[in-house]
């Protein structure tokens, strides 16, 4: 009876010792990308030991159009926007993220909406704006599809 007593004792400590370690121990990161130059986004769920779970990706259809009219001109520009750590609680141990630009402002589904209603030449100049790297016209891009004035 004495030792099974000084058993529970022992794996309660442990037990209290690996759930206080594990708040300090950065158990997994969330990741999350946007595509710049079409809408699109991906992530991922990455492990302290370096497996991936969890991937997603949702593909905009500026990007379809882009593959299927254009493959020659389409490519990536990947940034994060999202990078979370957190522990087995899972409390927030780490946040770092790159700076989308303006596009990240707009939902997919709105993007999706305003694709499907251009014709090809519009959707391409579409495409040209936000590959282009200018935040100033993609802002205006941007502002223009969320307020309905586009």
């Amino acid at each position: 009876m004495k030792g099974y007593v000084i058993v529970r004792i022992v794996l309660g400590a442990v037990l209290v010792v690996v759930l206080w370690v594990s708040c300090f121990v950065i158990a997994y990161t969330d990741r999350g990308f946007i595509c710049e130059n079409s809408g699109s986004r991906m992530g991922y769920r990455e492990w302290c030991f370096g497996i991936r779970t969890n991937e997603w990706q949702t593909t905009s259809k500026l990007e379809e159009f882009m593959r299927d009219q254009h493959p020659s001109v389409f490519e990536h520009r990947w940034t994060s926007y999202k990078g979370t750590g957190r522990s087995l609680i899972p409390c927030v141990m780490r946040r770092g993220h790159g700076r989308p630009g303006p596009i990240m402002h707009l939902p997919i589904g709105l993007l999706d909406e305003r694709v499907t209603a251009l014709s090809g030449p519009e959707r391409l100049a579409m495409y040209e704006v936000f590959s282009g790297c200018d935040d100033a016209a993609c802002a205006v891009l941007v502002d223009r599809m969320i307020s309905d004035d586009f």
